[in-house]
């Protein structure tokens, strides 16, 4: 009988967790990747921009996975308080893992995709997580692992802290194939959510990137994940980097064919920003408008992890994770616009007893995040996340403010006692399709 042959051996030495870029806004700021990079090849990838560009040997380069000995001594130590265990980059994550801060899996690559199924990086360490009963967030396409028992048998004992959001752009499975390189195919996705919710786990339909021509058939892909027992929706659209390289290109113009235009043309012409081009609200607003209200009819909790109608989110986690949970990290604009929705106006004091908490380490060293450039860190050498971040609330200038970064839904109207910038809710009402008020 013939040896099954062993995979060969995969170089544990890749750095995760880390602080995602989003952080300003973000309820599971610390992201975790099990692999550097994905096994999917899916033309919208917006970790294929960043990654290609950052570091060396990405494209046709090898995989490498995060060492689970490491992992499982920062958790280990964490819980101990023991410092002297883990290196100066890992104490940041300290006080959010002692105060159980939900972790977000899978922010630049799968960890269940097919790297996952030669390698099992992910499934060692998720039988630690449930030793620790830590709670977790994931983010997949894939849907091999939820017909295996070592994994289910694992989420069926996490019900109450184990989340699962599963990616799917539309209900058409021959757009999805040309755009989704490799992934299972939609249907193929919506028995996974089926198998998931049918042992109780959470399941959000994670319908991201929203593109147009491509995504148009959302109800009927909504419709589909409620029926397979989905109990929210969350959504964001297509961003375009304009500062493609060669390959990327090569990417937008194979999505053009699928979308019946030309993409780079079209964010080019209709996006106000500089760079990253996310499309205006007037072309967004009606249409998460209109998933929301659909969404809404068959029960299902809604959310937007979009800068622009990002009012529209049930709860400050934007990407699902059951509110009663309580393990989202609060001290972000994504509650500040809630806050203001809920009370007219909103204060940094309304969130800054969270960002103290968990994000007073050095801005320079946060792990994992982009500090742009020299001049940057050079200004912010001394500074702390959470004064970085104090000071993006004060500066209503700045394009990641929350004056300038969600559309105008959060206005800036003076300062309170304590010299913070106090931000109005600048919309009318729901019932006015997402009209501003005007200054």
């Amino acid at each position: 009988m013939e040896k099954k042959k062993r995979p060969p051996e995969i170089k544990q030495n890749y750095g995760s967790p880390r602080w995602s870029t989003e952080i300003p806004d973000c309820s599971m700021p610390m992201s975790f990747d099990t692999y550097s990079k994905c096994a999917y090849g899916c033309l919208y990838c917006f970790a294929y921009y960043q990654k290609s560009h950052t570091l060396d040997g990405y494209i046709g380069g090898g995989i490498r996975s995060v060492d689970p000995k490491k992992v499982i001594n920062l958790f280990e130590s964490a819980i101990r308080n023991d410092r002297k265990a883990v290196t100066k980059t890992e104490l940041q994550f300290f006080p959010y893992i002692q105060n159980r801060r939900i972790m977000q899996w899978g922010g630049l690559a799968d960890q269940f995709d097919e790297w996952e199924r030669r390698y099992g990086v992910t499934l060692k360490l998720l039988r630690y997580f449930d030793q620790i009963d830590y709670p977790l967030s994931f983010s997949t396409k894939a849907a091999w692992w939820t017909e295996d028992e070592r994994y289910m048998e694992l989420f069926a004992r996490h019900t109450h802290n184990w989340h699962v959001k599963i990616s799917i752009i539309t209900a058409d499975a021959e757009k999805a194939r040309k755009i989704e390189r490799g992934v299972p195919s939609p249907e193929e996705r919506i028995a996974a959510i089926k198998r998931l919710a049918d042992i109780g786990v959470h399941v959000t339909l994670r319908l991201r990137p929203f593109i147009i021509g491509v995504s148009s058939d959302y109800k009927k892909l909504i419709s589909m994940a409620h029926a397979a027992g989905a109990d929210s929706v969350t959504t964001e659209f297509f961003c375009m980097d304009a500062r493609a390289n060669d390959n990327l290109k090569k990417r937008y113009a194979e999505m053009s064919k699928v979308c019946g235009f030309d993409i780079h043309r079209y964010y080019m012409d209709n996006s106000p920003q500089h760079g990253y081009k996310r499309l205006n609200r007037g072309i967004k607003a009606p249409i998460i408008h209109d998933m929301r209200d659909y969404t809404h009819a068959l029960g299902m909790r809604f959310h937007v992890s979009d800068a622009f109608c990002r009012e529209c989110n049930d709860a400050c986690n934007c990407c699902g994770v059951p509110p009663e949970w309580g393990v989202s990290q609060q001290g972000n604009i994504g509650q500040a616009i809630i806050i203001a929705r809920q009370k007219g106006e909103v204060h940094f004091s309304d969130l800054k007893e969270y960002i103290d908490k968990y994000l007073s380490f050095s801005w320079v060293e946060a792990a994992g995040y982009n500090t742009g450039t020299n001049k940057a860190r050079a200004l912010n050498w001394t500074t702390t996340m959470a004064e970085y971040l104090r000071d993006n609330w004060n500066t209503p200038s700045k394009g990641s403010s929350p004056a300038r970064a969600y559309g105008g839904i959060l206005r800036p109207v003076g300062r309170d006692e304590n010299g913070d910038v106090v931000y109005k809710y600048a919309i009318k009402g729901e019932e006015d399709n997402g009209e501003m008020e005007q200054s």
